[in-house]
């Protein structure tokens, strides 16, 4: 079977670019040069905020969501793309268990169970429902998220 055989399965960056629902996040993956790092061998989780979850982010900072995307924000888009992503591949189960997951920020995002919704995020920004797991990818797996998760900010 497929799962099986991870090699035979598109990579992250092919799955989310071929799903209407991930527009805003292949387009921010671009606009930060994370393609490469995202398309790779090494094995990665992804936790893959849907359009909705940009276009909340966009008005929470009180701009377009072509603005976000644009040179003043590059350095909050990079790190907010990295928080979302953790090194090795994750299944859901482990996620939850594990309370925390470590990202490529080098800062940790905390999982927890709220109203029986797996959910993942920190205390000062606040957390995402996990709404779909275990999207197995060659180079790793996606976990969807209702909420782009926004790392603790110096």
């Amino acid at each position: 079977s497929l799962q099986k055989n991870p090699r035979n399965l598109p990579t992250i960056v092919e799955i989310a670019a071929s799903d209407t629902n991930f527009t805003y996040l292949v387009a921010a993956v671009q606009f930060a040069g994370l393609v490469d790092a995202l398309n790779g061998n090494r094995q990665l989780t992804v936790f893959a905020p849907v359009n909705q979850a940009f276009l909340d982010l966009a008005a929470a900072l009180n701009i377009p969501i072509e603005e976000l995307l644009s040179e003043p924000y590059r350095e909050l888009v990079t790190s907010v793309l990295l928080y979302h992503v953790s090194p090795g591949r994750k299944l859901s189960q482990n996620v939850v268990k594990s309370g925390r997951v470590n990202t490529l920020l080098e800062q940790f995002a905390f999982t927890r169970i709220e109203n029986g919704s797996p959910q993942i995020g920190n205390n000062t920004t606040g957390y995402a429902n996990i709404v779909a797991v275990d999207v197995l990818a060659s180079n790793g797996v996606i976990h969807v998220l209702d909420k782009v998760i926004v790392p603790v900010l110096p």
